[in-house]
């Protein structure tokens, strides 16, 4: 038998079905989001979270954070060199490959290890991973900031116009030098030495090879 239905019902159906489409897509729970996948460039660690090189779903569940903040906010604690979050903010760790980050009475967001195993290429929000280690040999200063021994990646920030090679070289003097020299500064936070005159441009940063 056929129905014809009229264009109320038609409307009313086609509204039904996108209702459904958003269900189905959703993550089911309530405030929840999921953003676009983003890629950590080698294994590495943010306190006692192992978060190997691949690429990463980022869940939001806290309706006043965005997808964009999320994913500054990951790829920040990243960068940090010593691994101690900025308050209020806390990690759990939840197995290889998956976190959580938490504010105290407020949501926050995770994160969990999707595919993908290669290390190295680039992050928009991170940079390019430099394709080869550097070895400090004995505990180094620099400033107010000391590079235990052992092995270090270099990064390459977005903008930046200093190259790998150059970048290695700079992190070679400045570590026999103790300090740094004019116009050079360095922010303790992510270990990144920059020009203060052009901090985009002029940049690089310094993390362990094992993470933080």
């Amino acid at each position: 038998m056929l129905v014809s239905l009229g264009r109320r019902s038609l409307i009313a159906a086609a509204f039904a079905a996108a209702l459904l489409a958003l269900a189905i897509g959703g993550t089911g729970e309530a405030g929840a989001a999921t953003c676009p996948s983003f890629k950590v460039l080698h294994d590495d660690r943010i306190g006692a979270a192992s978060l190997p090189a691949g690429s990463y779903s980022v869940t939001t569940d806290d309706a006043g954070l965005s997808c964009s903040e999320a994913s500054k906010l990951f790829a920040r604690f990243l960068e940090d060199f010593d691994g101690n979050l900025p308050a209020p903010w806390k990690i759990s760790p939840q197995g290889s490959g998956k976190a959580s980050f938490t504010r105290a009475n407020q949501g926050g967001f995770a994160v969990a290890r999707i595919g993908g195993s290669e290390e190295g290429g680039s992050n928009p929000l991170i940079g390019m991973l430099c394709p080869n280690t550097f070895t400090v040999n004995s505990n180094a200063p620099v400033g107010q900031l000391v590079f235990p021994k052992g092995k270090y990646l270099l990064y390459q920030p977005a903008g930046t116009g200093i190259t790998c090679n150059r970048a290695a070289v700079l992190f070679t003097r400045f570590l026999g030098q103790g300090e740094l020299e004019f116009p050079w500064k360095l922010n303790l936070q992510t270990a990144t030495f920059y020009k203060s005159s052009n901090p985009v441009r002029s940049a690089f940063r310094v993390e362990p090879f094992a993470g933080t």
